[in-house]
């Protein structure tokens, strides 16, 4: 009954995307996101460096979350309208996730789409990766609702990320672009952020920030009673970064640490925590494959990960990768955060999954584009003979 339901509505879209296709198409780019509620800091750098960059380019940006429910379903589907509009209508549709539009309808001539995932690199599985596994899809949805097909150009940082890649899209490697996500660029150190926001939440001289960044988990919250009973108060101050679509705790429990300052921000980009702090704790995220860049010290806290690995699977067991920084128990991790630090293993990482240039990023993604974009194509009228259309 689900594939008959899913088989239908993939027929509906077809037919209201058939005369938009009769529609000429421009040299525009339109960007698709349903990752956020808010543009995320990819394609804010990507439209910003565009429009200063190259201001003759017409840039659209289209960002709507699918919210939970028949209601959300529902509500969302007349911005697939407007995405097919202007899927039948840009030169270029650049995703940062999957996009029932551009995989289930058909390609223009003359339109192209270029998919930069919202991840720097795949520690967990995903895609044609994880069907069969509890967390992900099953076959006959994949395949019904063209799950990652219609890509020209995937974006990854490296060969092993790219191999990584071609699997988890179902993808054949000419199609990879190695280039690195525009936030590359911001999470270099800066005193500036430092200082900011220790001096937003008071933190005491001499205490080092502890960012604590947990990959997002389906329908149970993270699990933080053994994580914060392991940072030392004397030491540390602990910065937890949640997922934006997680709930803060209510409250820690009554066995904090004595002393222990923790911050729970939402405010603030996971990038400028990363600029700001001395140290990372992450377990299943790819934010760990992007702070490795820094040289920061990363840790690996995996307190659930047999469970992890039959729900989800992983591409990269941190067990495995980085041994002497992995930590299961809230113990272990004590033990980590107060021994030396094994920066040559760091590096063996970083290198493994991130090994291009990642200077200017946004800049390189950026020029990137607007090559394709300003290709001349039968298909595309002259920009002496294209009008604005509404909303672009």
């Amino acid at each position: 009954m689900k594939q008959l339901i899913l088989k239908i509505a993939v027929l509906l879209l077809r037919m209201v995307y058939a005369p938009m296709r009769l529609l000429p198409v421009k040299r525009r780019v339109v960007i698709i996101s349903r990752q956020s509620r808010k543009a995320s800091v990819d394609i804010r750098l990507l439209t910003d460096y565009l429009r200063m960059r190259y201001p003759d380019l017409k840039c659209k940006v289209l960002v709507r979350f699918i919210e939970s429910g028949i209601g959300g379903k529902l509500s969302y589907m007349p911005h697939m309208i407007v995405q097919m509009y202007y899927l039948a209508t840009s030169r270029l549709v650049v995703l940062d996730g999957y996009c029932i539009v551009a995989c289930v309808l058909p390609h223009r001539k003359g339109t192209e789409i270029l998919q930069m995932w919202h991840a720097v690199a795949a520690i967990k599985r995903f895609g044609y990766q994880s069907i069969g596994y509890p967390s992900g899809h099953s076959r006959v949805v994949a395949e019904t609702m063209r799950m990652h097909r219609n890509y020209d150009y995937v974006l990854c940082p490296g060969e092993e990320t790219g191999r990584i890649f071609c699997e988890a899209f179902d993808l054949e490697p000419s199609k990879l672009v190695y280039m690195g996500l525009p936030r590359l660029d911001l999470i270099w150190d800066s005193e500036d952020s430092r200082e900011k926001i220790r001096e937003a939440y008071g933190i005491e001289d001499g205490k080092e920030i502890l960012l604590y960044v947990p990959t997002f988990r389906k329908n149970r919250p993270v699990y933080l009673r053994d994580l914060i009973r392991a940072v030392d108060p004397k030491r540390f101050v602990l910065a937890i970064r949640l997922h934006p679509l997680e709930e803060p705790p209510e409250s820690f429990g009554e066995d904090i640490p004595e002393g222990l300052q923790i911050i729970v921000d939402r405010e603030r980009s996971t990038q400028e925590w990363i600029r700001a702090c001395d140290r990372i704790i992450t377990d299943y995220s790819a934010l760990g494959v992007e702070a490795a860049l820094t040289g920061k010290p990363v840790y690996y806290y995996v307190y659930d990960i047999a469970e992890y690995e039959k729900a989800t699977g992983l591409n990269v067991d941190p067990r495995l990768e980085m041994p002497h920084e992995t930590a299961i128990t809230g113990l272990q991790l004590a033990d980590l955060l107060s021994s030396p630090y094994d920066f040559e293993e760091l590096d063996r990482f970083k290198k493994k999954y991130i090994n291009i240039d990642t200077d200017a990023c946004t800049a390189r993604l950026g020029d990137f584009i607007y090559g394709i974009v300003k290709e001349i194509h039968p298909e595309i009228p002259d920009a002496s003979s294209e009008t604005e259309d509404p909303g672009a």
